[in-house]
C-alpha cells in the first residue's frame, strides 16, 4: 500500500508550510491535470468541525452519560474527541469494560493511543519533591543495571504480537480527506508470531521460517521491545541530555519520570517506515535520527515499565512524525516472571500521494503512462496508527533424547524422519 512518496525532482516543504493547515498543503504542479481544479476541492470540501478537547475525566463523566445507548451512537460522539491527558492502561481498561460494542471499543482504542505521548491527568501526578541529584544517579544506574542485564536473563520465547491498524478516513471521489480534520479509523489487524532466540528478535513467516525482524504490518516498523531498544535508548541518553522529569503515581506507588533528548550526531535509532512510492515501487523508508522522550522506573528494582521515542524528523518530508512508546509487565514464562513488553503504540505521520480516483488518473499504478507519471502527483499528510498488543507468551524448547546402538541401527524399509523441533509451553 502506498502510503507516503518521496521524489528527489521535487523540493521538500518548509516548515512553514508544514505549518499551513493540511487542508491547503498540497504538493506537484505537472501542468496539464488541472491542479487548479484540485486546489478548488480542497477549499469547497465540507471540512469537519475541529475535534471537542476533553481531559479524562470529561472523558469518564460522557462515557457514563451514554451507558447503555447503541454502539454506532457512542462510537460517534467518541470521534468528536482530542485527549488533552494521556489515557493510562488501568483507566483505558475500565471504560472499555463499558463499551457497548466493536466500534466504540475501537474509537476509544484510537483515542486513547493518540493521547500516549501527552501528560497524565493532575491526579496521577505526585506532588513528592524530586530525588536529590546524586539519588537519581543511583536510580539511573540502577536502572542501567537492570537494561544490561535483561537480555541475559530473557530465555528463548515466542509470543503472538496482535498489530489493529487505524488510519485517516480514506478520500473519496471528489473529497480530499485531511489528517487534521478526519478521524482515525480501523482498517485492519495482522497477528504475527514473534521469537526471541539468542538475543535476537525474529519473526514467523506464513511458511514457518524465522527471518530477521521485518514487520508485515503497515507503519512505523519497530524491533528491539524484547530488550536490545532498552539498552540503546540508554546508552544514547547518557550521549544527549538526561533530566529529571516527575512523579508518576499508579497503584499507590510513586514511579520515576525521566525526560532524555539525543542529538543525531549521537543517535543509534533508526526511523523506519513501510511502505513509500518511488518510481512506482514500494519500499521501506529508513534513516537515522534525532530523538527525545521519556523513561518511566520502578524505584525499587530500576526496571524500566514505559518509554516512549519520538523521532526528531528534519527535514519533515516524506516523514512528518514517528512516535513509539511500548508498556512492559510481568509476563510469566515456562513458569518464571519476567518483565516483557505488553503494549506498544506507533503513531506515524508522512506524505502520500492524492489518491487517483480524485484526479480521474488510472486506479493502478502500474498502468500510468510516461505522461501521468505517479512522482508528479500532488500529496497530502496521511495520519497512521499501529496499536500493538504482545500475547501467549510461551518458552521455545527444542526436542531431543540420545539413540542406544541397538536403537540406531538402520532398518529395513525407507529411512525414518526425524521428529522436526517444534516450540513448547
Amino acid at each position: 500500500m502506498a502510503l507516503m512518496k518521496r521524489s528527489s525532482n521535487r523540493p521538500r516543504p518548509d516548515a512553514a508550510a508544514l505549518r499551513t493547515p493540511p487542508v491547503a498543503r498540497i504538493r506537484g504542479n505537472r501542468p496539464g491535470i488541472g491542479w487548479g481544479l484540485v486546489l478548488l476541492l480542497f477549499a469547497c470540501a465540507a471540512v469537519p468541525a475541529a475535534a471537542k478537547r476533553t481531559t479524562v475525566q470529561q472523558l469518564e463523566s460522557l462515557v457514563a452519560s451514554v451507558h447503555g445507548r447503541p454502539d454506532a451512537e457512542v462510537a460517534d460522539k467518541l470521534v468528536e474527541l482530542e485527549l488533552t491527558e494521556r489515557l493510562s492502561s488501568a483507566r483505558m481498561a475500565s471504560l472499555d469494560s463499558a463499551m457497548p460494542g466493536p466500534m466504540a471499543r475501537g474509537a476509544l482504542m484510537a483515542l486513547a493511543d493518540s493521547s500516549a505521548f501527552l501528560r497524565p491527568p493532575a491526579d496521577e501526578i505526585a506532588d513528592s519533591a524530586p530525588p536529590d541529584p546524586a539519588t537519581q544517579r543511583q536510580l539511573l544506574e540502577l536502572t542501567a543495571d537492570y537494561a544490561s542485564q535483561t537480555l541475559a536473563k530473557m530465555p528463548n520465547f515466542f509470543a503472538t504480537r496482535e498489530t489493529t491498524l487505524f488510519m485517516d478516513k480514506p478520500a473519496g471521489p471528489g473529497v480530499i480527506a485531511t489528517a487534521v480534520a478526519q478521524s482515525l479509523e480501523f482498517v485492519r489487524k495482522v497477528n504475527v508470531t514473534v521469537l526471541y532466540r539468542d538475543g535476537k528478535q525474529v519473526e514467523q513467516t506464513p511458511d514457518k521460517q524465522g527471518i530477521e525482524s521485518q514487520p508485515m504490518e503497515t507503519g512505523l516498523v519497530t524491533s528491539g521491545e524484547f530488550g536490545p531498544i532498552l539498552g540503546t535508548l540508554l546508552s544514547d541518553a547518557r550521549e544527549g541530555t538526561l533530566t529529571w522529569g516527575y512523579w508518576e503515581r499508579r497503584s499507590g506507588t510513586n514511579l520515576a519520570v525521566f525526560r532524555y533528548s539525543v542529538p543525531k550526531s549521537k543517535s543509534h535509532y533508526e526511523a523506519k517506515f513501510c511502505c513509500v512510492l518511488i518510481n512506482s515501487g514500494l519500499i521501506i523508508y529508513q534513516r537515522i535520527t534525532g530523538y527525545h522522550g521519556e523513561i518511566v522506573v520502578d524505584t525499587e528494582t530500576g526496571t524500566i515499565l514505559r518509554l516512549t521515542m519520538q523521532a526528531d524528523l528534519k527535514p519533515s518530508y516524506p516523514m512528518a512524525r514517528a512516535d513509539l512508546m511500548v508498556e512492559y509487565g510481568l509476563v510469566e514464562i515456562g513458569g518464571k516472571t519476567y518483565n516483557c513488553p505488553v503494549k506498544s503504540v506507533a503513531i506515524t505521520r508522512g506524505y502520500e500521494p492524492v489518491p487517483a480516483t480524485v484526479l480521474g488518473l488510472p486506479t493502478d499504478i502500474g498502468s500510468l503512462g510516461a505522461n501521468q507519471d505517479s512522482t508528479d502527483r500532488p500529496e497530502i499528510l496521511q495520519t497512521m496508527l499501529n496499536h500493538v498488543v504482545f500475547r501467549q507468551y510461551h518458552l521455545f524448547r527444542s526436542e531431543s533424547r540420545i539413540l542406544t546402538d541397538e536403537e540406531a541401527a538402520p532398518a529395513s524399509g525407507p529411512p525414518a524422519v526425524a521428529p522436526p523441533t517444534s516450540p513448547n509451553r
